[in-house]
């Protein structure tokens, strides 16, 4: 390959367009450029375009389905009642700095689940050997209808990528002990290395992104944002478990 890298630019009322890797498109701050002519023409990618980008992907996954009437009969606790105003206090703060529309809260059951899911991420990470930040999530906490009961919940904790280290096989082994990977992630969140600070955390004013989170930091629930599929939002470890500030809401302990 030479030196010659070049764009030609769209033509006033042409309906031409074209992309280059080292040179940004002329615009009208540039003048009456109409040609930068170099070597060779911009590749057309609006114009009678019968293609769509795609990239192939190796990986795999782990689903874990919960029975629904079992978070019903959790989220009528008193307790977790309790808990689920002041997560929707710590949204409504972090929500009044959009000036447009505010993002929904995607309910309890989302929060549950989701804080659940890093903490599976990142057992799985130490027991299979998958690097963290090559696993991923998927959280389903969905209603029928609007506005109505959630009656479909799970997640899917999955690694996908072009390479061979989605195809290693470690989740698809994880699913025969997958009961002692989870006693172990529950075990670790009850004792987080930032305690007692992170176990008092409540959502408030004061705490920015923070503000939609409860019993959650660096040391316990935060994953790599590449994982997550809500940037780190809505989380709360005194769902899933008792930590040394509050146990009455959580999920695990109710039984």
């Amino acid at each position: 390959m030479g030196q010659d890298r070049s764009w030609r630019a769209r033509r006033p009322g042409s309906s031409r367009s074209a992309f280059t890797r080292f040179e940004a498109a002329p615009s009208s701050a540039d003048g009456d450029i109409e040609d930068v002519h170099l070597a060779v023409d911009g590749a057309p990618i609006a114009k009678d375009a019968d293609w769509l980008p795609a990239v192939e992907l190796f990986g795999e996954g782990l689903f874990v389905h919960f029975e629904y009437e079992a978070i019903k009969a959790w989220l009528n606790k008193q307790t977790v009642r309790a808990r689920e105003e002041q997560l929707l206090r710590g949204y409504a703060h972090w929500a009044s700095k959009f000036s447009g529309k505010k993002p929904d809260y995607p309910g309890t059951p989302y929060v549950l689940l989701h804080s659940l899911a890093h903490a599976l991420m990142q057992e799985i990470a130490l027991d299979c050997g998958n690097p963290a930040s090559s696993l991923k999530e998927r959280v389903y906490a969905q209603q029928a209808i609007r506005g109505g009961a959630y009656d479909r919940c799970g997640l899917l904790i999955y690694t996908a990528s072009t390479g061979a280290q989605g195809t290693l096989g470690g989740l698809v082994g994880v699913a025969s002990r997958f009961a002692s990977i989870l006693q172990a992630a529950l075990r670790r969140l009850e004792i987080c290395s930032n305690d007692p600070i992170c176990a008092d955390h409540e959502p408030d004013d004061r705490s920015g992104d923070r503000a939609t989170h409860g019993a959650a930091c660096h040391g316990c629930l935060l994953v790599a944002e590449t994982s997550c599929e809500s940037r780190n939002l809505f989380l709360d470890r005194a769902l899933l478990v008792k930590t040394m500030a509050a146990g009455d809401a959580a999920f695990f302990n109710s039984a």
